[in-house]
């Protein structure tokens, strides 16, 4: 079995799409869908994030680009059947969703539409929630993250199909059509008033989620 960077981001963010479809489908329950939609597509943009990254310099990838280059330099003299760095160096990691982010406006001068920074960061807050704490949504909150995780994939593409040849094709899945402004007037009249401290909250949250990170938790 091989799987390619490029392969399984797509093939996660192929089933945060068939899952989201799924769960529309649906009469009644299927929340699991929801929550793996939300694991998947996190997964998905992270792995493309980090195959730009690597088209750009492999280096870029790791969060320790010096330790990444003495792992390269010794794989080269290895006579034991490593295959990889990580065979030579398994306190190798890779950058997470974050950083990658900031590596890829900072390094390689990709410009980040506002659109695909923001539903991205939500919807990674969300799944660390999701992987390393607990979550619980009423129904209203349980729509909302519905239309985020629809708008976030639908940025992802948009943005994944400019930086990397024949993504398209291999996605082959329509999107939701739900635009971003769509996105947000349904919001504000969702919650009126509270809309403005909705993302007050989240500008904090992602403040915290940084540190988190920082501190080497909340990695793939």
């Amino acid at each position: 079995m091989k799987f390619s960077l490029l392969d399984n981001g797509v093939d996660s963010l192929k089933t945060a799409h068939n899952d989201l479809n799924e769960f529309n489908n649906l009469a009644e329950g299927g929340h699991y869908l929801i929550k793996n939609a939300t694991i998947f597509l996190s997964h998905g943009i992270e792995l493309l994030l980090k195959f730009i990254l690597k088209e750009n310099s492999q280096s870029f990838m790791f969060e320790n680009i010096k330790m990444y280059m003495n792992a390269k330099e010794r794989l080269s003299k290895d006579k034991n059947g490593a295959k990889t760095v990580f065979d030579v160096e398994p306190k190798l990691r890779t950058v997470c969703l974050t950083d990658a982010l900031k590596r890829i406006e900072y390094l390689c001068d990709i410009e980040l539409p506002t659109r695909f920074t923001d539903t991205v960061l939500h919807v990674n807050k969300i799944r660390n929630n999701i992987m390393h704490y607990a979550i619980e949504l009423d129904e209203q909150e349980t729509d909302t993250l519905i239309k985020h995780l629809k708008v976030c994939y639908d940025e992802a593409v948009d943005f994944f199909c400019m930086h990397i040849e024949d993504l398209e094709g291999m996605i082959d899945e329509p999107r939701f059509e739900l635009s971003y402004e769509e996105y947000e007037e349904q919001l504000k009249e969702e919650y009126g008033e509270n809309y403005a401290e909705m993302q007050r909250e989240d500008a904090l949250l992602d403040l915290m989620e940084m540190g988190y990170e920082d501190k080497g938790e909340g990695r793939w």
